[in-house]
This record gives C-alpha cells, structure tokens and sequence, in this order.
C-alpha cells in the first residue's frame, strides 16, 4: 500500500485533482490519498509524524513563499518524497510571461466565486429565452429583441457564458413586447437587424427540416422586416446590431463593447 498527501495552503483541490488524473495511468497500485488543507507551520509539523509512519509522497500547493520553503525543508529533512507543484510551474510561467507571481493563498476561490456567478448567469438565461418570462427584467445585463432566425438564442447563450444575465424576445408581427420591456434601462436592449436576403436564406434551410414553406417566403419576410424596423425607430435609444454578416462571436464583441463604453 502506498500513500499520497497532498498539502496546500488553500483547499488542495488543484493538486487532488492533479494526483487523482495521474494515478488513473496505475491502474495495478493500491494508493490512499490524503488531503490537507489550510496548512499552516504547526500542521506540517502534525502531518510530519504520520508521514515519518507511511512515507508518503508528499504533493503540495503552496501560495505562500515562506510558507512553501519551510514546509519544503521540513518533510525533506526527514527524507520524505515531496513535489511541489506550485513552486515547479509559478517559475515556468514567470520566466515566459517576464512578470512575478502574486503568490497570494486563496486566488483561486476568486476563481470560484467568478465560476457560479457565470453558472447564475447561464441559468437566468435559460429562464428568459424566446419570450419565456418578462419577470426580472431589471436583473438582465442584456436584453435581445429581434425576429425568428435573427441568432438570438445562440447568442444569448454565448454572452451568458461571457458571465452575462441574457433575455431575449421575439418580434412578432401584431404582437405586442411584454409591457415590462419598457419600464427598465432601454440602454440594455438590442435590436438585431438583419437583410431580408439573408434572412431567407437562413429560413430556407429550416423551412427544409420544418416542412413549413409559409416560413420562408419571400413576401413575408419583407413585411417582418419592415415592421421590425418601425418598431426600432420608435425606440432610437436601442443599440442596433446588424446581424446579416456577423458570427455569434463577432455580434456579441459589438454589444460587450458597447456596453463597455456605458459603465
């Protein structure tokens, strides 16, 4: 039998996961790791006396400079195995990047925190696609307006991704957009414009898997078009995208940067 610690300053969830990935490549070793987080000076003393029983390997993530060399110094000087993966690869990307490390404890619930407010972000707009609710307006960061085959879901989910709270709303022809839409921030909407060419182009193709052609005709497609528009130049304070030639990439860097310049 043979163990493993892993040590670190933080949560040791870096390095657990580090270890669990390598050992899938030793099917045939019995292994028990062990986890010890917030390590201070006084716990590495702790850790010391078991590991002199079962002479682990020793993997650690240490943030702190002094904490890291004496904790370093400490299972070395006792002949246990160690590999410190923080101080190996902070120096590898300090000598490329040509800057020094923060080498602060704790970034990486920063990380954490980043991650679940995207995975909020991501939720809410699931919640408010294609005209699913009008509730919390007030929380988007944006709000999508646009005709059926504009890109609006795909993009909405793209800017989610980007940690943004996304709803978005079909035009319709002889329906009205949810009253709510009016009472927020006009400067979080925006319209996307498209050519009637391109438009149906793209209905062309899913009129062939709808097997609905009324979707695709031509004649249509102006009018929608047309009375798209008029809705947008009754509300100039909308940003207008034109979405005709532009990837879900290049359309949602437009409305980052817009919304950029308003903070």
């Amino acid at each position: 039998m043979k163990y493993i610690y892993v040590v670190s300053d933080g949560t040791g969830e870096t390095a657990l996961r580090f270890v669990r990935a390598f050992l899938v490549h030793f099917p045939k070793s019995e292994v028990i790791l062990r986890r010890f987080g917030n390590v201070n000076k006084e716990k590495a003393t702790e850790i010391l006396k078991k590991a002199l029983i079962e002479k682990p390997l020793i993997v650690t993530t240490i943030a702190n400079n002094d904490l890291r060399l004496a904790i370093s110094n400490l299972f070395t000087q006792n002949n246990i195995d160690i590999m410190d993966l923080f101080g190996y690869f902070i120096e590898k990307f300090e000598t490329f990047l040509q800057e020094k490390a923060i080498k602060a404890s704790g970034l990486l619930h920063t990380i954490s925190d980043k991650y679940f407010e995207k995975i909020k972000a991501i939720e809410y707009t699931v919640m408010h696609d294609d005209n699913k609710s009008a509730k919390d307006l007030d929380k988007a960061d944006i709000i999508l307006i646009g005709l059926s085959r504009t890109s609006k879901t795909p993009l909405s989910i793209y800017l989610s991704q980007e940690g943004y709270k996304v709803a978005n709303f079909a035009i319709v022809r002889g329906e009205k957009l949810p009253d709510a839409l009016y009472s927020i921030n006009q400067d979080k909407i925006f319209f996307l414009s498209i050519s009637p060419e391109r438009l149906y182009e793209i209905r062309q193709e899913r009129a062939k898997k709808l097997g609905v052609k009324s979707y695709a005709q031509k004649s249509k497609i102006y009018e929608e078009i047309e009375y798209a528009e008029s809705l947008y130049k009754k509300h100039r304070q909308w940003k207008k995208i034109d979405v005709t030639k532009k990837s879900i990439e290049e359309a949602a860097s437009e409305i980052i940067e817009y919304l950029s310049k308003k903070i």
